[in-house]
């Protein structure tokens, strides 16, 4: 049924409050498809672009969409929002404040200024104002923080915008304890809009930080809590009691309500994970599921077997959930890695969506005590997680679980198991338009380059095959992948090519995923290769990656994320679809930390 413009608005609407811009983009492009020309589609899609850190990519569909000579002052005013993004995507964390581009910050306080001369409103004047600052003219941005004070006092609109820009204008005044007040009324305001309050954490952290103002001041902005959950299953070998049940749930709502746990991500096994996401629903969350392959199988393996009644409570969760995702489309056949390798999709989830919002990280963990095996289940997950420095709330379990695997083997599951590896494809955009001469130059002067590229990360690299321009390669890590990846796009794109008879230049494509694989023999060459239906994905995803580019899946970014090295960016590309017919995928473009190309300075346009 085709929705209308009013329903996909209402619909873009919701999914802004919540923070998941990966939704709100997907939203807005369905949107424009139906009504290209409508200009809150096209707003929307450039804010979520920008929210994603896909910056430069969000300024230029702006000027693509002449959103920056839009009639109406709120359309306007995001070119200014994202030249400032831009700016502050140049600030170093370890020296955040030293040696800084003033260039980009005048170039964003300009564009604000004229916005606020404009339209003389508070928000304008309050941004214009911090810019100025961090630019160091202090003397224009305490005379726009005086105006906003008193533009906002008068504001009879939505409170919490009014009290957020006072928060902000008395910060940059330096008078804390007037900012302290407006913050605490701010905070009394968009309770189910986490994303506007951690935007506004997030800016006045920086004048905080830059004014050297102790950010407490700030908490009662952010309440709201991230969390990952798992815990044990209970099925009819070790089942729950009533009694038990009752005081498990209530445990779990307290440690819901009281970290005020407003987005979540997990899985659905029948007990402990579905207590939680059922408390989750209750209390008003948002709920991400991910389940280890598809769902009716998971719901034959994990639910199931501990009766009808979670059965039930199962496709209820799925019901409510705001997303049900698989980690991988492949089946189950015994497969136990399975299962850990979605767990660790749903840590790097929830940290990517946490790290989005700025907001705080926890987890909740319904455990039995047993640290007899650190190798699968929950107990490795609550230490997983605590490794990474995240702060875990565990709820005591007083249900004893056996120590063996709960899935039992069968004779129609094989013996061969799965791992999760990182997988890469790759080919050379205008390859088969070399002619004769020009493929001996392929092999005999770039080909080495590439294999240099290679030699750096061996001992890293479980598989390596090449076929003409195409590459295969599976390694342990995502940061390894992309390491490689990011690498490769270089070297080619750093070669001369100019003695070849090409009208546009040799460029990559390169797929990144992570997911389950086989290691098998390959009896046609005697050697042993990596095969999966995942391997597979990975191979459909490279052909529809653009020239130049490097897209990675959404298991790979959550890996990536988890993995924790920090160098790396990503930038949601959106729902694309893959070759052959081989399915649809969020997509990530994977590039090295964000370094911001000059500003397209809009002053004169």
């Amino acid at each position: 049924m085709t929705r209308t413009i009013e329903e996909f608005k209402s619909e873009i609407i919701s999914t802004q409050k919540t923070g998941n811009y990966l939704k709100e983009y997907d939203l807005a492009q369905a949107a424009l498809k139906a009504f290209p020309d409508e200009e809150f589609f096209q707003y929307s899609s450039v804010l979520a672009l920008a929210r994603c850190n896909a910056k430069q990519r969000a300024l230029d569909s702006l000027y693509t969409y002449k959103l920056h000579l839009s009639n109406d002052e709120f359309v306007r005013v995001l070119e200014a929002r994202i030249l400032k993004d831009l700016a502050f995507l140049s600030l170093e964390k370890e020296s955040r404040f030293l040696n800084l581009d003033t260039q980009k910050f005048i170039t964003a306080a300009i564009t604000y200024h004229r916005a606020f001369n404009t339209s003389g409103g508070h928000y304008a004047a309050v941004n214009a104002a911090m810019l100025y600052m961090l630019s160091g003219e202090h003397d224009k941005a305490r005379e726009l923080a005086d105006s906003a004070i008193k533009l906002a006092q008068k504001d009879n609109g939505p409170q919490y915008f009014a009290l957020a820009s006072q928060a902000e204008a008395f910060l940059l005044l330096e008078r804390p304890k007037e900012a302290s007040q407006a913050i605490l009324e701010a905070a009394k305001y968009n309770n189910n809009n986490l994303l506007t309050r951690s935007k506004t954490h997030f800016q006045l952290k920086l004048v905080c930080d830059y004014l050297d103002i102790d950010t407490s001041i700030l908490e009662p902005l952010l309440p709201d809590t991230v969390t990952y959950y798992c815990g044990h299953a209970f099925y009819n070998h070790c089942p729950l009691s009533k009694e038990d049940e009752r005081k498990l749930v209530q445990q779990i709502d307290t440690a819901i309500t009281s970290s005020h746990c407003s987005v979540a991500y997990g899985s659905l096994m029948a007990g402990s994970d579905i207590m939680i996401a059922e408390s989750i629903l209750r209390h008003g969350g948002e709920l991400n599921v991910w389940l280890p392959f598809n769902q009716e199988s998971f719901c034959e393996v994990s639910v199931r077997p501990a009766g009808e009644e979670w059965v039930k409570r199962f496709y209820d969760c799925v019901k409510g959930a705001n997303t049900v995702t698989c980690a991988t489309e492949s089946e189950f056949l015994g497969d136990g890695t399975l299962f850990d390798y979605c767990s660790d999709v749903i840590m790097g989830m929830a940290i990517m969506r946490a790290n989005s919002l700025s907001t705080k990280l926890m987890q909740v963990a319904i455990w039995d005590q047993n640290t007899s095996s650190t190798s699968r289940g929950t107990y490795s997950n609550i230490l997983k997680w605590q490794r990474l420095g995240h702060r875990s709330e565990i709820i005591p379990s007083t249900t004893a679980f056996p120590k063996q695997y709960l899935h039992k083997p069968s004779d129609r599951y094989p013996e061969t198991l799965r791992e999760p590896h990182a997988i890469l494809f790759s080919d050379v955009r205008g390859y088969s338009r070399l002619c004769d001469r020009d493929i001996l130059w392929y092999f005999n002067e770039l080909h080495p380059i590439l294999a240099a590229v290679i030699n750096g990360f061996r001992t890293e690299i479980q598989h390596l095959d090449t076929w003409g321009d195409a590459i295969f390669l599976v390694a342990e890590k995502a940061s390894t992948a992309a390491k490689i990846a990011i690498a490769l796009n270089e070297a080619l794109a750093g070669i001369d090519q100019s003695g070849i008879e090409l009208k546009e230049p040799l460029m990559m494509r390169i797929g990144l995923h992570f997911g389950p694989v086989y290691k098998v023999y390959d009896h046609l060459r005697k050697c042993h290769t990596y095969s999966s239906h995942d391997v597979t994905k990975a191979a459909r995803i490279e052909p529809v990656t653009p020239p130049g580019e490097i897209f990675g899946t959404e298991p790979f970014v959550a890996m990536l994320e988890l993995e924790g090295e920090g160098w790396a960016n990503f930038e949601y590309a959106g729902t694309i679809s893959s070759a052959k017919n081989f399915g649809a995928f969020r997509m990530f473009h994977i590039r090295t930390k964000y370094t911001p190309p000059p500003l397209m300075c809009s002053l004169n346009r």
